[in-house]
């Protein structure tokens, strides 16, 4: 049988990553997206032999898309960034079912929320969650009452173990150096600041059904520990896997191909590995608001989101410093601090779009 294999934004470099593995390893791939990088996209449909592709900056190659996604797709990747592919989701899922979604676009499962989730659960279809911290999770978690608490980890950035840094003073160069992997200016500045690490944690909340309280994240500087669940009878479990996007990427391609085991780094009982610890650092305002951050609303969620890339480009266009961005952003969640009530994908569209005319940004 001939799977049908779909990735939305094939362009980026996870993407790519994808696409290499397949072409390697002789996986047919049925469709690819971009959004505008189209010269790329034409690349990738020559190399691989692929049959279909669409710019969904393109007016009609939406209305093409659209088309593709009432037809049976097996697996469905959405590799790209922003809330707006929860269109294409909710579209897919009206006709699709038994079949495997795999997702590592951040913005658009915390602007589904838990009514993503649900349609995904009650339409039969198998989630899997792309992000290291999520994906280290899908056979620690069967039912959250279990669950005394749950850490995801972060590896610190570029600052967290440098602590003679004055985080006043740093550079735009300091903040776009990740110490281990390389990645998009906002993912970086995330990273550095650990905004990335609340996103997740929302993440997690949604995908898992696990209340914010329940949920922590611990700093790990080897990245080998992605997670750690803390069971209500106190056993824990630590889960680890060496760091390579690749290996969450080729789980869905393993539902339905056999897939060679990867050769990795075997040196996992190295103590340096499994070292963790409890952030602790005043220098990062991230933690002087954490408490608040895990109290906010799924639409307080949507709006921090939203805020933090209008703040996103103040910093890279020097109209906001750099240790000024969490106190802008929260600053801005107080200015009009509400619940507003999304109970379907075209409100949380509709929500996410006055955001962003407000904002004047793009998620």
């Amino acid at each position: 049988m001939k799977y049908k294999i779909l990735i939305v934004g094939s362009t980026g470099k996870l993407g790519t990553k994808l696409l290499k593995f397949t072409k390697k390893n002789h996986i047919p791939i049925y469709g690819i997206t971009c959004f505008k990088n189209s010269n790329k996209l034409i690349n990738q449909k020559k190399e691989s032999l692929i049959k279909n592709s669409f710019v969904l900056s393109n007016k009609t190659d939406r209305q093409r898309f659209f088309k593709i996604l009432e037809k049976k797709i097996h697996i469905i990747y959405f590799l790209d960034y922003g809330s707006s592919s929860l269109k294409y989701l909710s579209y897919f899922l009206n006709f699709n079912n038994n079949s495997t979604i795999a997702i590592a676009n951040k913005e658009m499962l915390i602007a589904g929320g838990s009514l993503l989730h649900n349609k995904i659960k009650n339409s039969k279809n198998n989630f899997i969650p792309l992000d290291s911290e999520h994906f280290s999770l899908i056979n620690s978690i069967q039912n959250s009452n279990n669950i005394k608490k749950i850490y995801i980890t972060a590896s610190g950035g570029p600052f967290y173990f440098n602590k003679n840094i004055k985080l006043s003073s740093v550079s735009t160069t300091k903040v776009l150096s990740h110490p281990k992997w390389k990645m998009g200016k906002n993912n970086l500045i995330d990273s550095s600041n650990f905004i990335n690490k609340i996103l997740e944690i929302y993440e997690l909340s949604h995908i898992y059904n696990v209340p914010l309280n329940k949920i922590d994240f611990l700093v790990s500087k080897e990245a080998y520990i992605h997670s750690i669940v803390h069971f209500v009878d106190n056993t824990l479990s630590l889960n680890c896997f060496h760091n390579d996007m690749l290996l969450t990427l080729i789980k869905p391609l393993s539902v339905y191909y056999k897939i060679n085991e990867m050769k990795i780094n075997q040196n996992y009982l190295n103590l340096k590995n499994l070292k963790v610890e409890k952030p602790n650092d005043k220098r990062f305002t991230i933690f002087k608001y954490k408490k608040k951050l895990m109290r906010l609303s799924h639409s307080e969620q949507i709006k921090l989101m939203i805020i933090n890339n209008s703040a996103h480009k103040l910093y890279l266009s020097k109209k906001l410093k750099y240790n000024r961005i969490v106190n802008y952003i929260m600053n801005e969640i107080s200015y009009e601090n509400y619940n507003k009530k999304l109970n379907s994908f075209d409100s949380i569209l509709k929500y996410i779009s006055d955001l962003n005319n407000q904002y004047k940004t793009n998620v």
